[in-house]
């Protein structure tokens, strides 16, 4: 049973250290991981200041995702570890975000979002708009806008 708790300034390493083993999933290197894990830091503002939930099954953390509102409100962040991928447990996760974009009054968010969930989020019904360079991955990241029908 999946159930969603606020992330807490505390769980700024535990939020890292899922962000990096669930991108080890999609075959990056060690190395490639480790640099990302050396330059990624959630800030006490950062998880203070957005809407970041830490995704439980029954006790166990096997996820997150972090919503911004803003001019432009986005899915900043929407990270599985890999034993909870392909278990069902994204679309799940995805109406739990839907339900706190409700919450905050967000009818439409952007996603910058890895090329391996593109076709996640694609299937969501969310429209590729573009591409976003990304510096630490040195490459194009696809960029991609989520409407709500009905808000």
């Amino acid at each position: 049973m999946l159930h969603f708790i606020d992330a807490e300034a505390k769980h700024a390493e535990l939020l890292r250290d899922t962000l990096i083993e669930s991108k080890g999933y999609w075959g990056y290197s060690q190395e490639q991981l480790e640099e990302w894990r050396s330059n990624l830091k959630f800030d006490e503002e950062y998880i203070a200041r957005n809407t970041v939930k830490l995704i439980l099954n029954d006790e166990e953390v096997i996820g997150f995702f972090a919503i911004v509102k803003g001019d432009s409100n986005e899915l900043d962040h929407l990270w599985l570890l890999p034993k909870a991928i392909g278990k069902g447990f994204g679309n799940l996760v995805f109406e739990q975000i839907l339900f706190e974009c409700s919450a905050l009054e967000i009818s439409s968010f952007y996603i910058i979002s890895d090329p391996d969930a593109e076709g996640f989020y694609l299937k969501k019904g969310a429209l590729k708009v573009g591409e976003v360079y990304s510096e630490p991955q040195k490459r194009m990241l696809p960029k991609l806008k989520f409407t709500k029908i009905g808000l």
